[in-house]
């Protein structure tokens, strides 16, 4: 199959229109062109494929699975044994919606849907500082267009980062500094994600957030050795 692109860019679905009816598929002679086959729960954006929910995925690369913990002294004692873990958010199965939280340890032998990767510090740079959709503001750097449907200081109530899909609500992360408390931190402000950086280096984490105004900010996290994150994937299309 081709690829349609206007300018560089793939158009997403929508965007292309006959009067005001929304074009379904594009054919070059016999050949299918348009829209990109993407399956569900994936999204393109600036010529990545991203996962479009949080992922929930336990099984390790190597086999098994990582263990979803319930505890504050549990996830700690998996911090100080340097083992793969992760948990609800705040240890409630009830907000499975927003995927898991892995710590450190389990961020880079989660297994991956197929043909998929845990994304790289770049990848967030990319995705939040190159304009993908020319249609600004309504594009993967930007948040919902102001004066809209959100508070400009917290993330949970935009609908979606732009119009890309990417879904980037902000559910935040957790902190395991104690075997007594887990901190769960920046819920509604900030949307946090591992990156395969190495730990305790700039960009092993990211944060995305909306400031005071529609643009996102991407956050870089330094500190990872206690946190706990939710997980994104990627691959290039």
């Amino acid at each position: 199959m081709a690829d349609l692109k206007i300018q560089g860019i793939t158009p997403a679905v929508g965007k292309i229109k006959v009067g005001d009816i929304n074009v379904q598929k594009i054919y070059n002679g016999e050949e299918f062109v348009w829209p990109p086959s993407i399956d569900p729960g994936e999204v393109e954006i600036c010529n990545l494929i991203w996962t479009d929910t949080n992922s929930s995925e336990t099984e390790l690369i190597a086999g098994g699975d990582i263990p979803i913990i319930t505890t504050p002294g549990e996830m700690r004692l998996k911090y100080l044994q340097q083992q793969p873990a992760a948990a609800y958010w705040q240890y409630n199965e009830n907000e499975s919606s927003r995927g898991l939280y892995y710590n450190l340890y389990a961020r880079n032998v989660v297994k991956p849907p197929s043909g998929f990767r845990l994304p790289t510090y770049g990848d967030y740079v990319f995705i939040t500082s190159q304009a993908c959709n020319l249609n600004s503001p309504n594009q993967n750097t930007y948040g919902a267009v102001l004066p809209n449907n959100f508070d400009p200081t917290r993330l949970t109530n935009t609908d979606f980062l732009g119009d890309s899909g990417f879904n980037a609500y902000g559910y935040g992360g957790g902190s395991t500094f104690s075997s007594n408390t887990t901190f769960w931190q920046y819920d509604g402000t900030q949307a946090h994600f591992w990156t395969s950086s190495a730990a305790n280096q700039p960009g092993s984490r990211v944060a995305l957030s909306v400031t005071t105004t529609p643009n996102l900010t991407l956050t870089v996290w330094v500190d990872s050795t206690y946190e706990l994150a939710p997980i994104r994937f990627v691959k290039n299309v």
